[in-house]
């Protein structure tokens, strides 16, 4: 049973052209054999031209744009780039396809039918009643290359040279730039003088750099984008072929097509050491060689009898001998057979951008295709090949196109231009809003803790709206571990025109920009870590710049600051008295005026003072996230003599005392007979030990990042904080409270108390 097998290129194209386009067909080589059993003869179609892409199929807009930007930036205008730097050059995309236009396609298949109905050819013919199938020929890979526009490094312009094998049409060089009549009027994109008259320009006059070349679609139907960034030569090339009516600007397709033989019989013989003996002579870069180079040298030794090749069709075939010499003139599935025997013997395995394998010939310095590499060592085998069968095997069919279609449609109506062309000036375009961004943090320090602010981290981020009117932020974070030289942090974006914001939020003009700014705290330490050190933080994380969009400003300094949090930091605190003996101890309660955010009343903090510890300063910060809050507060002391087991000790709470700013702070301590002082119990007067007051020893030092002793009983010298020789001991001749015999008077409490 006969099936398709797939087209037959010994057996010829068939072009059909309509309305200037070519299309080629190839018949199946089981054509006979389907008629024969009652099937549809299968037509192969190949498309034999590259041409700009249309948008809805053919209906549309060409599918490209070319930009033309010139400008100068500088300060200015560009964040960063120093001086004045002129730029000039083209930014091309567009899409390429090999598809017929239209309804070429339906026409052209319809003048195969007529062409062959009735005809006897064995492969060509439509004898059946069925009608004909049309398909697209395999097309195995599909290798895409753009004119290349840059010189050559000595200054020439490379020759552009199509593959062996391309079709007349598509053979020789591409016309020259030039200028045909009822080109509409319009100056060439402006370019950077040779003179040196203006600024230099940051990218090269000759600069192309194209993207989209290399493996392509193998669907006919199917686009092949590409998109270049050019300088202003060649950008002003670019500008020029496309207003013309011819332009030097190609675009090539190296299609590799899947094809099979009719029923041959392949004879390749040879003496494997003399095959690797003149590859060896020929060898360069190291020995490796491109399949193109392989070809050149296989088709030498069948000249010089280093290799015999006896190729036959079936004689029972018609035209058998213009099939062997179809098969013979292309040479493909020959060299393809070689190559298979070749590359288990001599040859290492294909390799994958090999850097040292260099073309020597080939299209654009593209080559011939994969790398090869000779082997070293030396194989004494025979060459003997035989095959009698059809045979599949793939034929390089390279197509081209100038792109030609933008002249016709700009001459129509000049209009059209503007679709496809754009000029671009960065004086205009490419001014950029900036914005740079300071902390301003007292971090913590690590040798001496909780000396500074308790911030795990600042965060900041800048909005700037899109086209659609829609914020788009970038942001940083802040960080202790930073380096304090990149401690800044700078942002830029483009300055975008009013006009083309919509929906733009409420305020916002082109020059500002939206801020917003957090204080993240780190969690406090506990009473119990550290017993000088009271931290109360109301918020974990306090937003400086409320609302779903922030701040809108145009300042171009901005700073995060802790201070703006609402703080209020207290110290170093000390006690306004000595206390002369272990049982005797001050307890200073300390609230902050005002409700938090939530409306609840502030808790209380307490500090305590004991006879060991009591030249150790204390420390109360309180963050609130408050930005308007006040730093005032109160604070109550409490004194506490221990009394023993047979005697009685006595406390004294004074009175709250209003205080405010933040600070050192001297507490003042109050005997039992001050106003508004609250006994607890009481002992003889001639028993209460005496306090010694403030004015007998130095002032409390008022910078609280002295670094403080840890020993007990620290006392001040002027130089910082250093441990007695001995503790304070009371008087001779003061009284013991817990020697007291009894009390003279009445233990009461007051009322209310």
């Amino acid at each position: 049973m006969a099936d398709p097998v797939g087209p037959l290129y010994a057996a010829g194209i068939s072009p059909i052209t309509k309305s200037g386009y070519t299309i080629n067909f190839l018949p199946d080589a089981h054509n006979y054999e389907l008629q024969a059993e009652g099937k549809a003869p299968v037509y192969y179609y190949l498309p034999n031209e590259v041409r700009l892409a249309r948008r809805n199929g053919d209906t549309g807009d060409y599918i490209f744009s070319m930009i033309h930007f010139v400008g100068v930036r500088g300060d200015s205008t560009h964040v960063g780039v120093p001086g004045k730097e002129e730029v000039t050059g083209g930014l091309l995309g567009f899409s390429t396809t090999s598809a017929p236009p239209g309804n070429l396609m339906k026409e052209a298949q319809q003048q195969i039918i007529d062409m062959y109905r009735g005809n006897s050819n064995r492969w060509w013919g439509w004898r059946n009643q069925v009608q004909p199938v049309f398909r697209p020929v395999p097309v195995v890979s599909n290798t895409t290359t753009v004119t290349n526009l840059s010189p050559n490094p000595d200054g020439s312009v490379p020759v552009v040279t199509p593959p062996p094998g391309a079709p007349a049409a598509t053979r020789g060089l591409p016309p020259a730039i030039q200028s045909a009549s009822g080109v509409v009027s319009r100056k060439s994109p402006r370019s950077v003088p040779r003179d040196g008259e203006l600024r230099a320009s940051n990218l090269d006059p000759w600069y192309v750099h194209m993207q989209g070349q290399g493996a392509g679609s193998v669907t006919p139907e199917a686009h092949n984008a590409y998109s270049g960034l050019m300088g202003s030569l060649p950008a002003a090339l670019v500008w020029t072929s496309f207003h013309g009516g011819t332009g030097a600007f190609s675009v090539w397709q190296n299609l590799k097509l899947r094809v099979v033989s009719p029923v041959i019989t392949l004879d390749i013989v040879g003496d494997w050491d003399r095959i690797q003996d003149h590859f060896s002579a020929a060898a360069h870069g190291g020995g490796w060689f491109w399949s193109a180079d392989i070809k050149a040298a296989f088709n030498n030794m069948r000249q010089d009898g280093t290799i015999t090749v006896n190729c036959f069709v079936d004689t029972t075939l018609p035209d058998a001998a213009k099939l062997t010499e179809q098969i013979e003139k292309r040479g493909d599935l020959v060299f393809q057979k070689f190559m298979e025997q070749a590359q288990k013997v001599i040859f290492d395995p294909p390799a994958f951008n090999e850097e040292p394998a260099k073309a020597s010939g080939g299209f654009l310095g593209l080559g011939g295709g994969a790398a090869f590499k000779l082997r070293r060592d030396k194989t004494h085998l025979h060459l003997e090949y035989h095959e009698k069968r059809e045979i599949a095997y793939f034929q390089d069919f390279p197509i081209s196109g100038q792109l030609q279609g933008l002249y016709d449609e700009i001459k129509a109506d000049p209009a059209n231009e503007k679709k496809y062309f754009t000029t671009l000036y960065l004086s205009d375009w490419e001014r950029k809003v900036s914005r740079t961004v300071v902390p301003i943090v007292n971090w913590p320090d690590a040798a001496r803790k909780w000396v500074g602010q308790p911030c795990a981290m600042l965060s900041a981020q800048i909005g700037y709206p899109n086209t659609a009117g829609v914020v788009q932020w970038d942001g940083h974070l802040f960080q202790r571990t930073d380096d304090p030289a990149k401690a800044n942090w700078s942002t830029a974006v483009e300055m975008k025109s009013a006009a083309d914001v919509t929906n733009a939020p409420a305020g916002w003009t082109p020059d500002k920009t939206f801020v917003k700014r957090k204080v993240h705290f780190t969690e406090p330490p506990s009473p119990l870590e550290n017993p000088y050190v009271r931290v109360d933080i109301e918020k974990n994380v306090v937003d400086l710049d409320p609302g779903e969009l922030g701040t809108l400003t145009n300042e171009i300094n901005l700073e995060v600051r802790v201070d703006e949090v609402g703080g209020l930091a207290v110290g170093p605190i000390g006690l306004n008295v000595d206390l002369e003996t272990p049982k005797q101890f001050v307890e200073v309660t300390f609230q902050a005026l005002g409700k938090k955010a939530d409306g609840t009343e502030r808790a209380p903090v307490k500090f305590s003072w004991a006879y060991g510890d009591q030249y150790e300063p204390r420390v109360w910060m309180l963050f609130t996230g408050q930005p308007d809050f006040m730093p005032r507060f109160k604070y109550q002391v409490k004194v506490i003599v221990k009394g023993s087991i047979f005697t009685k000790g006595m406390e004294w709470t004074g009175p709250w005392q209003d205080s405010a700013a933040s600070g050192p702070l001297m507490v003042t301590v109050p005997t039992p007979e001050d106003e508004g002082v609250t006994t607890k119990s009481l002992v003889a007067r001639s028993e209460m030990p005496a306090l010694k007051p403030a004015s007998d020893r130095p002032a409390f030092p008022a910078n609280p990042e002295l670094p403080v002793s840890e020993a007990n009983g620290a006392e001040p010298d002027g130089n910082g904080w250093h441990s007695p020789t001995a503790a304070p001991s009371p008087a001779a001749d003061a009284p013991v409270a817990d020697e007291a015999e009894e009390s003279v008077f009445e233990s009461y409490s007051p009322a209310g108390a």
